[in-house]
Formats: C-alpha cells, sequence, structure tokens
C-alpha cells in the first residue's frame, strides 16, 4: 500500500479554506481504481499559521501514478494554472510513503 502525502502551511484563520477544498474533491478521487481513502487532518495551533495535512491512501504506487497522469487529474490543474497561488499560503510540500509491515 502506498500513501501520498501534502502538507500545506497556511497563514492563521484560512486552515478551513484548505480543508473544505480537499473535503470537496472526494468524488471523482474516490472513483479511481486503486484508491482506498482520504484523510484531512489539521494540526492544532493556538496562534500563527495552520497547517493541513492530506493523505490519500493507495492500494499501489501505479495506481497513484495512473490518477497523477489521468485526463480527469491533468484537466483539474489546467483549470487552476493562469490563477495565482492563494497569497494566503505560506508553504506546500508532498511526501510519498510506503506501508511496510
Amino acid at each position: 500500500m502506498f500513501y501520498q502525502i501534502k502538507r500545506i502551511v497556511v497563514k492563521e484563520g484560512f486552515g478551513e479554506q484548505v480543508v473544505e477544498r480537499f473535503s470537496s474533491r472526494g468524488g471523482l478521487l474516490a472513483q479511481q481504481p486503486g484508491f482506498l481513502g482520504k484523510q484531512v487532518l489539521v494540526k492544532k495551533v493556538r496562534r500563527g499559521e495552520e497547517e493541513v495535512m492530506v493523505l490519500a491512501h493507495w492500494q499501489s504506487e501505479e495506481d497513484w501514478k495512473n490518477w497523477e497522469k489521468s485526463p480527469e487529474h491533468i484537466a483539474g490543474h489546467k483549470a487552476k494554472r493562469g490563477t495565482e497561488k492563494p497569497e494566503y499560503i505560506v508553504e506546500t510540500s508532498q511526501d510519498l510513503y510506503y506501508v511496510k509491515g
């Protein structure tokens, strides 16, 4: 099994916008072969920047790669090109993990 983990750091007060964005995108993703589920985690903070992590769980790396190069995924990203990254996003990263054990 395989996880794609996105980490998004945003300015204070914008965490829920990121959560909403990733929570509402489940329909198309949920239909993809090998997709097992998704969790959206919010780091508990009192003040300052907020951190959201999106964990996408896949049966295999190949299933994830097939989604990444699918016409639906590419079309979604093309629709966002030309729009600037929202000013409230401080930093983003992505990591890939294999489940061992």
